[in-house]
């Protein structure tokens, strides 16, 4: 477990998400959406290097986390079926925000399909995935 590598994630986690709100005010909503999905990546990337995992490759921590759950005290499961779900929603718009979508007959770029409210989602997910992420690191320190 290296500390060094957590603070590396969260740091890039807390940056994404400053990101994702500045995208959010500007109306770039795929932005916000993506840069979103990367912060709770990049944090529960951090809360599964603490728990002595890898990181999916794949875009997929909810799966790894998952995983995990069975090993955990029961005080953090519920912490951590929260941070699995919200992951869920949210690792989709790592690919969806950023290529072109198919809507009916239709073929959209992503600032075409997102919606405000789309994106409001996005950012307060991943917000919610950072702080639980956070809280669950403190814990284990």
């Amino acid at each position: 477990m290296d500390s060094k590598e957590i603070d590396a994630y969260i740091g890039t986690a807390r940056g994404q998400l400053e990101d994702a709100k500045l995208a959010l005010r500007e109306g770039r909503y795929a932005l916000s959406s993506f840069l979103s999905a990367l912060s709770a990546e990049n944090a529960s990337s951090a809360l599964i290097i603490k728990l002595g995992a890898r990181p999916s490759k794949k875009h997929k921590n909810s799966l790894v986390l998952h995983r995990l759950v069975p090993s955990l005290p029961d005080d953090l499961k519920s912490v951590l079926e929260e941070i699995i779900e919200s992951l869920k929603s949210l690792e989709p718009h790592i690919t969806i925000s950023r290529y072109p979508v198919r809507k009916g007959q239709d073929l959209l770029p992503p600032e075409r399909f997102y919606t405000k409210e789309a994106a409001e989602e996005s950012f307060s997910l991943a917000e919610m995935v950072l702080k639980r992420c956070m809280e669950v690191l403190k814990s284990l320190s």
